[in-house]
């Protein structure tokens, strides 16, 4: 009977032990586990199949991520055994098994958020029912940094590059080879794995991929000390003379591609993907390494923790550079030193040469994109070469798979465009203003709704459904008095976008001090420990501790990373937000929500009546033109009590309010009526009400019961049934009737 994979760090460390049912080395805290082994249950004593590290962590480390299902931000990965044809797969991690095998077996090399279920769905041939990753526009993720180590034909030669790469390594960055990942690759060449502990962690994103294509290729030229240029120019004379640089594929790196697993078979060679110490490489001739391969090494574990490891400074630099570079001013520069001096560039070249079997699609869609970005060429003309440069290669795709990856390139594009661009609310923009005709907004409704899709969530699954999780350039206004939990229902909706859904969001906190927002989200991200909130535990720990609770925030941040834009100033105009949003952008490259707490708050000339249509009314407009999910916290006026569930009469300012927004989600709270008079109203903490009314779209009119947690401050539906917890009126006049009844029976006549 095979022992079952631990965690997806055993992959490279090992399978469990058959009879302790222990990893043989531990993965890290909070890892996924499958197979028999048993995910850590919250408000319970660990069971005994997780791994040691897990034990000895606190439970204050495994992240809760309010009404989503899942422990950690959900990853997915594209699978592929035996054809590299067999595309479109893709599970969660945690559902995939990485034992040995006799067929061919691929993963993705990048990691997928959850929105990738959505864009397989929307890209499903309808005559073939085949899927594809290609294109994908969410967040994606990636556990190392490989370098693809390979010199066609030439084994012997690919060895010797894996091993100079390493001295290099440890000569630069004192990177000991006991802390990589090193494996052969079954057929040609050799695969090195740098865990991201080493940098600090690589943030989900949808610029991942590129970030890492960077990262490598200044890794390198720290290890060659040469600049950037340099190393583009020797790696491209390089692959003429079949030189050192020629070793290391700079093209591993795009967003869909496959990556060997580890202990599966290469059909060709015979061979299997199998770990090598760093002494085996190291040391063993090419032929021992070769009988190493005749055979998976399930046993096989390296000699470091690799996923735990102590960040160092300067390889976390690096990361900082790739992570910030503007990759678009980079190639231009550089491509533009080069064509000055002798020519056109090898990038000009090469660029539109035809596409590579296995990277085909990847190719055509680069290409497209350079022709939206460089010229004013028309969709249709971009079709036209795009369709003759893949005519030219020796396996073209079908002309309309190659009309979708146009069409995917047109969108990507002009919606970066229109992003960078936009400045709704200059004067400007307003003279710009033009008469259109019908066939224009036909135009703009066919590419909303073949867009690549970018789901996103209002917390509520009946909200979610009612608008598509569609909510880009709509604004949500939430109604209530105080102590409605209007903030934490809006917290909930940010934290979940970023850590659900790889959306980046702008939260202008105002209203809040930045030490209770903080401690909000920290109740939100972690679990809680032994009745007490998280945020109670890291403060005490703070006090103890400050190194080792600076340490645990940091690892709690790097989901987060760049995702959370944060600002507390008040009185911000509108104006202020549409150049926070253009900072955002330019800083970060997108951005998908603003959320601001609230109304009045901001700031702005004239009457409150005035500056709140006004200010409504320019945020709706800002959602539409940067193409935005924008919420808004609206106050009530004091008629309007804690218990009021239509609040949409109360709100305090204006009507317009209601007019400029898409839908509207007041809040209200429960009566406690075991504890209640008519003069003395208590309400359930635990319980709140909220009604939804999406005004522009269905017309749908949503009455929902929730649960509050408290330690967590999450939000997740009630079952209960609504009806049993009446509102004020009802209350008040079943109060009434029972004193009656009372007074009655207590009538002795």
């Amino acid at each position: 009977m095979k022992s079952p994979a631990c965690c997806w760090t055993c992959k490279i460390a090992g399978p469990c032990s058959p009879t302790t049912n222990q990893p043989t080395s531990p993965c890290k805290a909070g890892c996924e586990t499958a197979g028999s082994v048993k995910q850590p249950q919250a408000d319970s004593a660990p069971p005994k199949g997780l791994c040691v590290a897990q034990r000895a962590e606190k439970r204050l480390l495994r992240p809760f991520l309010f009404v989503h299902p899942h422990p950690q931000p959900p990853v997915n990965y594209e699978t592929v055994r035996g054809a590299l044809t067999n595309r479109g797969l893709v599970q969660p991690k945690s559902q995939i098994e990485l034992t040995p095998t006799d067929e061919e077996f691929y993963l993705s090399l990048f990691g997928f958020d959850n929105s990738i279920f959505e864009h397989l769905e929307v890209n499903r041939d309808p005559q073939t029912g085949k899927t594809t990753v290609s294109g994908f526009a969410g967040s994606y993720f990636a556990e190392f940094l490989y370098f693809d180590i390979d010199r066609d034909g030439d084994l012997p030669g690919s060895l010797e590059a894996t091993r100079d790469l390493l001295r290099r390594l440890y000569n630069r960055f004192q990177l000991s080879p006991k802390q990589l990942f090193l494996c052969f690759s079954g057929s040609k060449g050799f695969h090195v794995g740098l865990h991201q502990s080493l940098f600090g962690g690589f943030a989900p994103s949808p610029q991942l991929p590129l970030q890492l294509n960077v990262l490598a290729a200044r890794l390198l030229a720290e290890c060659h000390e040469l600049t950037l240029a340099e190393l583009q120019t020797k790696s491209y004379e390089a692959k003429q003379a079949g030189g050192q640089f020629a070793d290391v594929d700079l093209g591993i790196y795009n967003n869909n591609r496959l990556f060997r697993v580890i202990n599966s078979r290469n059909r060709k060679s015979g061979r299997y993907k199998v770990g090598l110490t760093s002494q085996e490489l190291l040391t063993l001739p090419l032929e021992q390494i070769l009988t190493l391969a005749d055979a998976p090494r399930p046993d096989y574990k390296p000699e470091a923790k690799l996923t735990a490891q102590t960040p160092i400074p300067d390889l976390s630099a690096l990361w900082e550079y790739a992570r910030t570079l503007d990759v678009a001013a980079f190639t231009k520069a550089t491509v533009g030193s080069k064509s000055a001096g002798r020519g056109s560039g090898p990038i000009d070249r090469d660029f539109f040469a035809p596409p590579t079997p296995g990277n085909r699609n990847n190719d055509l869609f680069r290409q497209a994109c350079h022709l939206f970005d460089h010229s004013e060429l028309y969709e249709s003309h971009v079709l036209q070469l795009v369709q003759s440069v893949n005519l030219s290669g020796s396996d073209p795709l079908p002309e309309d798979e190659v009309r979708q990856i146009v069409k995917s390139a047109f969108t990507r594009t002009t919606r970066t465009k229109g992003q960078a661009a936009a400045t709704v609310l200059t004067p400007e923009a307003a003279s710009g203003d033009k008469v259109e005709i019908w066939s224009d907004w036909t135009e703009e409704w066919l590419d909303y709704y073949t867009q690549t899709p970018s789901p996103m969530t209002c917390l509520l699954p009946e909200i979610d459904e009612d608008q598509e999780m569609s909510l880009k350039g709509k604004l949500a206004v939430l109604i209530g008095s105080g102590g409605t939990r209007k903030s934490y229902f809006l917290q909930n909706i940010i934290a979940q976008n970023v850590l659900g859904y790889g959306n980046r969001f702008l939260y202008s906190s105002m209203e809040m001090g930045k030490p209770e927002t903080v401690n909000r989200f920290l109740d939100m991200y972690f679990d809680a420990e032994d009745g007490v909130s998280a945020s109670k535990v890291l403060q005490k720990n703070a006090r103890e501790n400050k190194e080792q609770t600076r340490e645990l925030l940091r690892m709690g941040s790097q989901t987060v990373a760049d995702q959370l834009i944060l600002t507390s100033n008040g009185g911000k105009t509108v104006q202020d937000y549409e150049r926070d949003i253009q900072r955002t952008i330019e800083l970060y490259g997108s951005l998908d929500g603003l959320a601001i707490d609230g109304l009045s708050a901001m700031g702005g000339k004239g009457e409150e009546t005035e500056r709140y249509s006004r200010a409504t009314l320019e945020l709706k407009e800002l959602a539409k033109r940067y193409n935005l999910f924008i919420l808004l916290i609206c106050h009530t006026t004091k008629a309007c009590a804690a218990h009021t569930r239509d609040a949409r009469p109360f709100v305090r300012g204006s009507e317009k309010i209601l007019d400029n927004s898409d839908f509207s989600i007041c809040f209200a709270n429960i009566i406690d009526v075991p504890r209640s008079t008519p003069e003395n109203i208590q309400y359930c903490s635990h319980l709140a009400h909220v009604k939804y009314y999406n005004k522009r779209g269905s017309g749908k009119m949503l009455n929902q019961l929730l649960e509050f947690d408290g330690l967590r401050k999450s939000f997740a539906p009630s079952p209960a049934p609504l009806l049993n917890y009446p509102d004020h009126d009802a209350f008040i006049r079943e109060y009434n009737k029972k004193a009656r009844q009372a007074a009655k029976d207590d009538d002795p006549f």
